[in-house]
């Protein structure tokens, strides 16, 4: 796997693009790019999708996997669609209840609509039938805004014991937090409030069907 680093470089050298130029285009100062170049630090999400945008590569070829360099949004430019990339996290979760910038799968486009500032979300895929009742299938994208807490009744990511993120509609139930999954073939998930390996990572925002197909 190569580097941020290397991959900056060569994204750079591919279209002749100084670094004067770069910093002008991505509004991320000069002290900064140099130490993404040097290899010193690693350039957070932020940061990753502006310099991505910039150079005309997908910000999963940036990070340094081995996937295709190209930027895969014809579906929305051809639909003339306004859309955002925001990272794909794997279903683990970080002790803390959140995610580390080192986990991201790739950056992925989904429509704009509704959203803001890209930093502010994550998307994971549906794994299974347990929310079908609320229209989310297996292979869904599923778009959370990150946040710490949610209402009775709403949709979202949480991490329990095994720091596995799920997604389920949360409740709460004579002073428990009741974990309603969207399928009566599902039992519900109690947690005591006073569990600190509990965390809530994020809350619903948009699905985006089939992603897997």
């Amino acid at each position: 796997m190569k580097t941020i680093a290397e991959r900056l470089k060569e994204a750079m050298d591919r279209i002749d693009i100084s670094q004067a130029e770069l910093v002008k285009r991505t509004g991320i100062n000069k002290g900064a790019l140099s130490s993404y170049l040097s290899g010193r630090y690693a350039p957070k999400q932020k940061a990753i999708f502006e310099l991505a945008k910039a150079l005309h590569v997908s910000e999963a070829w940036l990070l340094g996997y081995d996937v295709p360099s190209e930027r895969d949004e014809s579906m929305y430019q051809s639909a003339d669609i306004g859309y955002m990339r925001i990272p794909l996290y794997p279903p683990i979760c970080c002790g803390n209840g959140g995610f580390a910038d080192d986990d991201v799968i790739e950056y992925v486009p989904v429509p704009s609509k509704g959203l803001s500032d890209p930093s502010r979300y994550f998307c994971q895929i549906a794994d299974g039938d347990s929310m079908k009742d609320a229209g989310i299938d297996d292979g869904d994208l599923l778009v959370f805004e990150k946040t710490s807490s949610v209402y009775n009744g709403m949709i979202g990511a949480f991490c329990v014991d095994e720091n596995e993120a799920m997604c389920k509609k949360y409740t709460e139930v004579n002073g428990m937090i009741i974990l309603q999954p969207m399928n009566s073939d599902y039992d519900p998930i109690p947690v005591d409030p006073l569990n600190e390996h509990f965390r809530c990572v994020g809350k619903l925002k948009k699905s985006i069907k089939n992603f897997n197909d």
